[in-house]
């Protein structure tokens, strides 16, 4: 397992989170709409000027902007976005000799994505099969599936470079939702087969008070203790995803200082050594 940080494209608390860079030599980062909903971002100069601080830096995940971008909205609007995407971290791949993924979320389930985008997907596929660099699906908390979507699409193509990003809270938000108990939902909503051979990260955080999703400021937060942290590790093993890449996905009230994600490392590290 490696465990990365996660910091924003303008580098928000960098230099308090070198130690854990340096330690595996892997980062997120945080895109935002700064041109508009649904469009193009500045990604070439990020990863210029990142590499330019961290040159023995190794891989790269590169997360869009949070809102309507997710990748039938994509699609829909313009598919040369992603594939402009996918081939400039193909060059970025080749001038650093680092790996990059790209991170995309999905509202619709996969009976919409056989009739709305699967063909589409597979044009996106053609641009990084055999390079190194992922697409990597994340899962979502609102209730448009039964089974996990993402896995559903990674299984459908099986490709090496179709994988998915499981955040364990959106897991928690989802059986908050439904106000059933984690691992009871997570058996009606996992397969841990699937879990198993296509996750390749995990976005690892806290889900406060039983919720996640009406009180924005219970969503992806620092786990209070070594205990509860556990919980959510033993989860995550249980559907064999203790191989992966982690991020610390935190939210914090200073993302300058990023006290809690630097405890949120912690933790983690001393948990898994």
């Amino acid at each position: 397992m490696k465990i990365y940080p996660k910091t924003s494209s303008s580098f928000e608390g960098l230099d308090k989170l070198m130690p854990y860079v340096d330690k595996d030599k892997g980062i997120e980062l945080q895109f935002f709409n700064e041109n508009g909903n649904m469009s193009r971002f500045e990604i070439k100069d990020v990863i210029e000027r990142l590499m330019s601080k961290i040159p023995d830096l190794k891989e790269i995940t590169i997360h869009p902007p949070l809102e309507l971008y997710e990748i039938e909205c994509i699609i829909s609007k313009d598919i040369n976005i992603i594939k402009e995407q996918l081939h400039l971290m193909v060059e970025l791949t080749k001038k650093y000799n680092i790996k990059m993924n790209i991170v995309y979320h999905t509202l619709i389930n996969f009976d919409a994505h056989k009739e709305l985008t699967l063909d589409k997907i597979g044009e996106l596929l053609k641009i990084i099969e055999g390079e190194n660099v992922l697409i990597l699906l994340e899962n979502i908390f609102m209730f448009f599936e039964k089974k996990c979507t993402v896995y559903e699409i990674a299984d459908y193509f099986n490709h090496p470079n179709l994988r998915v990003c499981f955040d364990i809270c959106h897991l928690h938000c989802r059986a908050n939702i439904n106000k059933q108990d984690i691992e009871d939902y997570a058996k009606t909503y996992l397969d841990s087969s699937l879990c198993k051979k296509y996750t390749y990260q995990v976005h690892f955080s806290y889900t406060k008070n039983n919720d996640g999703y009406v009180d924005k400021k219970t969503h992806g937060r620092m786990h209070p203790n070594n205990e509860e942290l556990r919980k959510d590790l033993k989860l995550l093993g249980d559907y064999g995803m203790n191989k992966c890449n982690y991020i610390t996905e935190v939210s914090e009230e200073n993302y300058g200082l990023r006290k809690d994600q630097i405890n949120e490392l912690r933790m983690l590290n001393e948990e898994v050594l």
